[in-house]
């Protein structure tokens, strides 16, 4: 068997795995097609494949003295930090690898000035529009509506990252129901909404503190330090004072609503 090396990137931090077989590879460079092949790794992994099983489903995230464990029952991941070397055992199936990439990058993107949400997001006029909410808050609905003239980011998972003074969101390669591949494309970040379904399409004012527990509520996390908890609740808190936020109440009818939003 010979080995493969696959670099990944999702908001402009990209990381390299090196792949113990063809076919491993050629699994993740499938699924990842639009996200592959660009940006300077930050870290590599020396990848193994294991049977793994799902339980426990959720990862336990530790850093102890300059090295990262992530482990859940299908992937066994250790990264120095020092060097940017891991090793990453994992179930040789696209649900595990992409269980290990979520995991992964909910622990790098805050301390890189990021977040990843679960939200949906699209793009208008240059500019992308988030909607974070925990299942059942509409990211479907909305998202399947919007993707008819829009460009969609995500209907799941959304990366948010700052650089330059200003928050960027980033097409996603983690997708709910829609199962769509994403594209890794940028847009400054336009506005911040609450989802509610209604009977009409109406923008309303949501105040900074209900924003703000909204945004804490919806960034994927499991780490359990105190860093941790710092970085994102000081990144949550300058997004929740994006301009051009508040609640989106919409009607399940048609793509109306996305005019309102950036007004």
């Amino acid at each position: 068997m010979t080995s493969k090396t696959l670099v990944l990137a999702t908001a402009g931090l990209a990381a390299a795995f090196d792949f113990p077989d063809a076919g491993f590879c050629g699994l993740a460079a499938r699924r990842y097609k639009n996200f592959s092949g660009s940006g300077r790794p930050l870290y590599r992994f020396a990848v193994s494949s294991i049977r793994g099983a799902q339980a426990p489903f959720r990862p336990a995230v530790s850093e102890e003295r300059g090295v990262l464990s992530l482990k859940r029952g299908d992937f066994d991941c250790v990264l120095d930090l020092q060097s940017g070397r891991g090793t990453l055992k994992c179930a040789p199936r696209e649900q595990a690898l992409d269980s290990f990439l979520r995991c992964f990058y909910s622990w790098l993107l805050p301390r890189k000035g990021g977040l990843l949400l679960h939200a949906a997001s699209f793009a208008r006029n240059g500019k992308a529009y988030l909607f974070p909410g925990r299942s059942g808050a509409g990211k479907s609905t909305l998202s399947k509506l919007a993707a008819r003239a829009h460009f969609l980011l995500s209907d799941e998972l959304v990366p948010v990252r700052k650089a330059g003074g200003r928050f960027r969101a980033w097409g996603s390669p983690f997708w709910g129901e829609m199962r769509r591949p994403g594209e890794n494309r940028r847009f400054d970040l336009g506005g911040v909404y609450k989802l509610a379904k209604a009977g009409g399409n109406q923008v309303r004012e949501l105040p900074g503190g209900r924003a703000l527990g909204l945004l804490l509520r919806c960034s994927m996390n499991f780490a359990k330090d105190a860093e941790t908890a710092a970085l994102m609740l000081s990144l949550a808190a300058e997004l929740a004072a994006t301009r051009n936020s508040g609640e989106l109440r919409f009607a399940k009818k048609n793509d109306s609503f996305t005019e309102l939003v950036g007004v």
